[in-house]
Order: C-alpha cells, then structure tokens, then sequence
C-alpha cells in the first residue's frame, strides 16, 4: 500500500514531538504543526499547467526554499549545488528504472534511499544539511522526471504517496546514520575520559 511507510514514520515523528520534546523547546510546536499540516495533505492533489502534483509536495517545496534562503550566502549556494546533484542521481535512477528495469533487483524503494542518502553524506559534511538536502533534491528530481515523462506523453503524478515513501525511507536512514555516529562519538568521549581518570589513580 503506497504511502504506508510515510503515514507510519510521520506519525511516530509526530507523537515524539508531541509528547517526548521538552515543552520549553521552541521547535516542539511548529514541528508538530508541520508534520500533522503534511500528514493532512498527503492524499490531495492539484493540476497545474496539465501537471497533476501533490499539495504535500508544494507545502514541503515552499518550506524548503524558506530554509535554504535563511543559510549564509557561500552555505546557500553550495547547499543548492547539491541539490542539483541529488536531484540528477534521483532522475537518473527513474530513468534507468524506466528504460532498463533488469537491473532493479531489489526493492526500488529502498535501493533509491540508500543512494540518496549516501550521496547526502559524500557531499555535505553538515549532518543536520542531509534531511532537507535530500528532501529538496528528491522534490526537485520528481518535478524534472515529470517534465521528461510529459514529453513522451506518459502519466505522472508529482509527489505522489509512492515519492513520499520514499523520502521517509531517506529521511530515516539519514537520522539513524546521525545518531549512531553522535553515539559513537559519546561513547569515545566516555571512554577518554575514563582513561584520564584511571590515570590518575594509578
């Protein structure tokens, strides 16, 4: 069932920000907000200039470009230019999945994630940088794929409930990606400091 894994992942996001965050967090509010704004739009769709899209798309689209415009100037452009990386790796997959689908042996689902997401971390060295790049550069590559689909007349849905699986596999890899490696480094922190105390007894 498209959109299942995005409902799942959305929801548990949503019930820890509710719930778990500090009331004292200034984020705690809006991110619930937002996520319930974009679970309530997932399933609804708008035709513009003959493109049928996904109104959660352009509230996620809008709010991306609001974050990249609040970046410093030299962080802006490069986060831009990876973006247009990531949306060129996102078209080119639809594509060889299109026109050669042989090579797709596992699920495309997943098999997108992961290049995403790995693309992110070759390319942004800023950790809390990866989710929306990947967010922006997966939105950006759905609108291009549409528009080369429309030249061969084929039906495509712009952020569909099938894209933003997708991009909740992405966004899930990504943060379990930070949060091991922000474990690491707490247990290596722990384990010196260990070691400078054990030192100092002996």
């Amino acid at each position: 069932m498209e959109g299942l894994i995005f409902y799942w992942i959305s929801w548990m996001v949503w019930i820890m920000a509710t719930f778990f965050m500090a009331r004292t967090n200034k984020y705690r509010f809006l991110l619930s907000a937002w996520i319930l704004c974009l679970v309530i739009m997932s399933p609804l769709t708008v035709n513009i200039l003959n493109f049928e899209i996904g109104i959660a798309v352009l509230f996620l689209l809008a709010s991306l470009y609001v974050f990249a415009g609040r970046l410093k100037k030299l962080s802006k452009l490069y986060f831009l230019f990876c973006t247009f990386i990531l949306m060129m790796a996102y078209v080119t997959f639809h594509l060889f999945e299109l026109f050669d689908p042989v090579w797709v042996i596992f699920s495309r689902e997943w098999m997108l994630s992961v290049l995403m997401v790995y693309m992110a971390v070759l390319l942004q060295k800023n950790r809390m940088l990866r989710l929306p790049l990947i967010l922006l550069g997966g939105i950006q590559g759905e609108f291009l794929y549409a528009f080369i689909l429309k030249s061969f007349s084929f039906p495509y849905t712009i952020g569909s409930l099938a894209f933003l699986d997708i991009m909740a596999i992405s966004i899930s890899l990504s943060s379990l990606w930070i949060a091991v490696h922000w474990t690491v480094k707490y247990i290596e922190a722990n384990f010196k400091h260990f070691e400078r105390e054990k030192q100092k007894l002996s």
